[in-house]
């Protein structure tokens, strides 16, 4: 009775199969060994046929043929059966889509499904199958490169600025345990990635992550790793993808360096050395000079060495570098340092001697006062004060209120690191001392003649007076004498003397 039963059941099948219904079947899948496979299955009948598609309809697989006997590996309306699988698929609305559990390397084959309905309906699609091949590691997934929402090759360089997606994708393998995909980057840049998953063109489901941003030369070289991890039942597996990414820029981080350094003492050789990234790189260096606000070409080239002659070349220097995307410019301040000298020095006296003395240098120099040899500092009789009149000029003011000796000399001592300068003056004996000496000698001269002469004038007065006398009365004579002796007391009182008895 059993073995009627199954033939006609194989008779049913047989002849619902010369109807060949299509059904919609991956044509081949990869399934990770410790993992489950999804095979999304869809199949058609006849419109007559669809009153026998019920709740208990079942579906059957069969691997490498379609044999009852020894090529069913499951059969949803049964238990115990070889392949441990779940139709996940409304079979009422014609989706028979399965997952097969624990897969071993005995599942790779093809697979051909069955439909079994009420009465009649028994049909087996024998014209198409879904091979599924177990691997023992993951594949790596796909890594693809989008500009500006175009895909291009993933060596294409791309120009800074420029909309970017990279694109990780892989086949999920199982639905009911889909993998995970993550990205990362050789220089830990901060990544803004999206996941989502879809079926693709063989209507198997893919895992995608995008990561979007916008270009900069600060990607330029890094390497971009898409990872996907799969959670076996017992270990996590784990697969990688990679992009460089090349990335086009103008010049960037141009730089100047000086040797020896900054700071070049006059009369030694100097080199700028100018650097700076770009992609392509920089085909063009161009030296300027700032001179009175504008720039002064110099020359090519990406070192310029010249003789620092003068301190006239203490200034700005400017490095332009070019390439096919751009320019960019940087400077450096080269400060020519040069040993002390005193500009000026001068004194004056009165009742107080004031000095100043000014000095240049750089690095700004100092200054020193010495009396006589012997350093002088701020006291009760010496004031010493100064004034900084620019990064390399210094002046300094003295001023001394003891008493000085025609032995005494000021000297103005200035210094810095390259050197030294000083001056003296004799503080005694100035020009304007000897004039003022002159002229006293000469006004004293003056007034010595002057007593001479008027001394001469009073006493041919007195012997006047006197002849005057003898011949007149006496009266009168007594009365010139009386003025004589007034006038002499006058004189006396003026000269220290008589005049009246002068010899002459």
């Amino acid at each position: 009775m059993d073995k009627l039963i199954l033939f006609i059941f194989l008779l049913q099948g047989v002849l619902c199969g010369d109807l060949h219904w299509p059904i919609s079947l991956p044509e081949k899948i990869e399934a990770l060994s410790g993992s489950c496979v999804t095979i999304n299955c869809r199949f058609t009948i006849d419109k007559q046929y669809d009153k026998y598609l019920t709740d208990s309809a079942a579906g059957v697989w069969f691997k490498d043929g379609t044999d009852f006997l020894k090529n069913v590996v499951f059969n949803s309306s049964r238990t115990n059966l070889y392949f441990k699988a779940e139709i996940v698929g409304n079979l009422k609305s014609k989706d028979c889509t399965t997952i097969f559990y624990n897969v071993t390397s005995n599942y790779s084959g093809h697979f051909f499904f069955r439909i079994e309905g009420s009465d009649g309906l028994k049909y087996t699609y024998i014209q198409k199958s879904a091979l599924i091949n177990v691997i023992d590691s993951p594949l790596n997934p796909t890594v693809q490169m989008f500009k500006d929402q175009m895909e291009v090759e993933v060596q294409e360089e791309v120009l800074e600025g420029s909309s970017m997606c990279l694109r990780c994708s892989a086949k999920t393998l199982c639905s009911s345990s889909p993998p995970t995909l993550t990205w990362s980057s050789t220089d830990r840049l901060h990544l803004n990635e999206s996941s989502r998953l879809q079926l693709d063109q063989q209507n198997q489901t893919e895992i995608i992550s995008d990561l979007n941003f916008t270009a900069t030369h600060l990607q330029h070289g890094v390497t971009f790793i898409c990872t996907i991890t799969y959670q076996l039942q017992q270990r996590n597996t784990t697969a990688q993808s990679n992009i460089i990414l090349h990335v086009q820029y103008a010049p960037k981080n141009t730089s100047v360096s000086v040797f020896p350094s900054n700071s070049v003492l006059e009369g030694s050789s100097v080199t700028l050395i100018c650097s700076s990234d770009g992609n392509p790189a920089v085909f063009n260096y161009t030296w300027y000079r700032e001179n009175g606000g504008q720039l002064e070409e110099l020359q090519t080239g990406y070192n310029l060495t010249f003789n620092v002659t003068d301190r006239s070349h203490t200034g700005r220097y400017y490095c332009q570098t070019k390439n096919q995307h751009g320019t960019q410019n940087t400077s450096v301040l080269l400060d020519i340092q040069y040993a002390p000298k005193i500009s000026l020095f001068s004194c004056n006296r009165t009742d107080v001697t004031v000095c100043l003395c000014e000095a240049h240098g750089n690095p700004s120099p100092k200054v020193e006062w010495h009396l006589s040899g012997r350093p002088v500092s701020n006291s009760t009789n010496t004031s010493i004060n100064e004034e900084r009149l620019s990064s390399t000029d210094l002046r300094s003011f003295i001023s001394l209120h003891h008493s000085l000796t025609h032995t005494d000399t000021l000297q103005c001592v200035t210094n810095n690191t390259h050197g030294n300068a000083s001056q003296q003056i004799q503080l005694f004996c100035s020009p304007q001392e000897t004039s003022i000496s002159v002229f006293s000698v000469l006004i004293g001269f003056a007034i010595g003649v002057s007593i001479i002469i008027i001394l001469f004038v009073i006493k041919y007065l007195c012997k006047r007076y006197q002849v005057g006398g003898d011949l007149g009365s006496g009266v009168v004579g007594r009365k010139i004498e009386t003025e004589c002796e007034d006038k002499g007391s006058y004189v006396t009182m003026v000269l220290s003397l008589n005049p009246c008895n002068l010899r002459l």
